[in-house]
């Protein structure tokens, strides 16, 4: 009996054995099968990366600039103009230049360090055969080579490529106002308003006219 009672409980506690393994198996299968959890997948792609520093911001649109001229001014009254000119660009956001009616074109080679140095250019262009040049004499031209003054600009440039197809290189054309020419005023503002108070100015120049005009960069 003693030898019946044993085998039962070893046959007992195997089965019991089996059952508890079984179990375990299954749990580690279904854990190593599992199903992706779908809600959770992301099929978007990362996110560009960051640039380093601040981000700059897209720059404001220019403001429009306004240009009116002011012509038929006599010569005695473009000083007292030029002045009033110069108190109003004092109080408000605007400039103006003051430009000759009538032109002429200089051909000129830009003033060299020394006089030596404009002595031995000037014998430069007289060796290619350029006549009709010589060395400024003038505190703002000083020391430049001469090379022609001229009433149309085309004239000008002919004179400038005669040069240039000589071999001698850099030289360029000046405007310069002819002697006793009258003059006229370009005002240029970004604010309209500004450009509008000249009409008032102008009621002491009754000859006088205003404009609306390109501005030219």
């Amino acid at each position: 009996m003693k030898w019946l009672a044993l085998f039962l409980l070893l046959a007992n506690l195997a089965w019991a054995g089996f059952f508890l393994g079984r179990d375990g198996w299954t749990a580690g299968g279904a854990a190593e099968n599992a199903p992706l959890n779908a809600s959770r997948l992301s099929l978007r792609p990362p996110p560009p990366p960051q640039a380093d520093g601040p981000v700059a911001a897209p720059r404001p649109d220019k403001q429009q600039a306004y240009c009116v001229e002011w012509r038929g001014l006599v010569p005695d009254e473009l000083k007292p103009a030029r002045e009033l000119l110069k108190g109003m660009a004092e109080e408000r956001v605007m400039s103006f230049s003051e430009v000759p009616l009538d032109l002429r074109h200089w051909v000129i080679f830009p003033p060299l360090p020394s006089r030596e140095a404009a002595t031995a250019k000037l014998a430069e262009f007289a060796a290619a055969g350029i006549k009709d040049a010589f060395v400024v004499r003038s505190d703002a031209w000083d020391n430049a080579i001469s090379l022609g003054l001229y009433a149309k600009e085309e004239a000008a440039k002919r004179r400038m490529r005669e040069i240039e197809d000589k071999g001698i290189p850099g030289t360029r054309i000046e405007p310069q106002a002819k002697r006793g020419t009258d003059y006229y005023f370009v005002i240029r503002s970004e604010d309209a308003d500004a450009l509008k108070s000249l009409n008032e100015a102008k009621a002491a120049y009754p000859n006088s006219a205003l404009s609306r005009v390109a501005c030219t960069p």
